[in-house]
């Protein structure tokens, strides 16, 4: 109830090796920090024509702060988990890098945010709940059914989420 889809549309197949997908963007329980700034969770959502009936968690690094594309691709990947049928989602872990605020705190690209306490539970392990939640409804949505896999990927910052994740919420997931 406390998600708002701003797109959902269809992407053919592209040159690049990317499949025909759904790709879905919104964001998840928007409200106004005790700052006075506005804050939500922006994420992404790539449902592939051709599901393996697997979902990918896909976790930034740095300190979040922009939706990635969610194409599941890390380095020592040959092909990303879209290309092998995972659906992914990304997020931003609830605040944005680019806010104008940090430029007047003279504090480091994107780090603002910490002077809200949910911010900071957000980026620390609420997000990583949030879309867990968000992408089994928009599967269960696309698909009619729930995956069968759940796995989370990424690094930096990633791994630290991967620790989280699995700390909080290891019954989730099968591998991180």
């Amino acid at each position: 109830p406390q998600v708002r889809l701003t797109s959902a549309k269809e992407m053919p197949a592209d040159d690049k090796g990317q499949p025909a997908h759904c790709l879905v963007q919104g964001v998840a329980n928007e409200r106004t920090g005790i700052d006075g700034r506005g804050y939500a969770i922006g994420f992404e959502m790539r449902l592939p024509a051709a599901w393996n009936r697997r979902f990918l968690h896909q976790v930034n690094g740095g300190n979040d702060g922009k939706v990635v594309p969610a194409l599941g691709a890390l380095a020592i990947w040959p092909q990303s988990a879209l290309q092998r049928g995972f659906a992914v989602i990304s997020s931003d872990s609830g605040h944005r890098d680019d806010d104008p605020a940090n430029n007047a705190t003279g504090l480091a690209k994107g780090n603002v945010f910490g002077l809200d306490p949910q911010a900071r539970r957000d980026y620390g392990y609420s997000a990583n709940d949030t879309m867990f939640t968000v992408a089994q409804a928009l599967m269960k949505s696309h698909y009619g059914r729930a995956p069968e896999r759940n796995y989370m990927a990424g690094c930096s910052n990633g791994g630290r989420h991967g620790l989280v994740a699995a700390t909080r919420y290891g019954d989730r997931y099968d591998g991180i």
